[in-house]
């Protein structure tokens, strides 16, 4: 009796040395009047809890990772694309200079954000201005998407 007491008791205090834990990709703290609240971007799995005060999502996350340096012989243009994630700029080279080229940046829910023509093979794109997330990096010439990447913004 004392054996499969104990072995319960070691089973149970096991368990307890195991917790949720998550890598993510990008987060941060956002404070107003109303109080405060910590975030992080990737892929969830919550629960929804709702009063007459607000609501409040808790549940458990996996993180989207994006590991994009280099992409090679998009259509034959070598093109590269970093820092990913970045905090304030974002430099997209190509191999050559292609005048009929455009960039086109949008947000998660489609919005476009940005979008600029593409005048030199290194081109430099301000991110300071938007909130920390992701948002889609689209390489487009006269007719044809030629490419769209993911990128964090911390």
């Amino acid at each position: 009796m004392t054996k499969i007491t104990l072995s319960l008791i070691f089973g149970c205090l096991s368990l307890l040395g195991f917790s949720q834990q998550s890598t993510v990709s990008t987060g941060g703290n956002a404070t107003g009047t109303g109080g405060s609240v910590s975030y992080s971007v990737g892929q969830i799995d919550y629960t929804n809890h709702q009063s007459a005060n607000g609501s409040s999502n808790q549940g458990v996350q996996q993180p989207y990772e994006f590991y994009l340096v280099k992409i090679d012989e998009v259509n034959s243009i070598e093109l590269s694309i970093y820092p990913n994630p970045t905090t304030d700029f974002l430099i997209l080279e190509l191999d050559q200079v292609h005048t009929d080229f455009e960039y086109v940046l949008t947000d998660m829910n489609g919005k476009m954000v940005d979008n600029h023509p593409i005048e030199s093979a290194k081109t430099e794109i301000d991110m300071r201005t938007y909130s920390s997330g992701a948002y889609h990096l689209t390489l487009k010439n006269k007719t044809t998407t030629l490419q769209t990447i993911n990128i964090i913004k911390n």
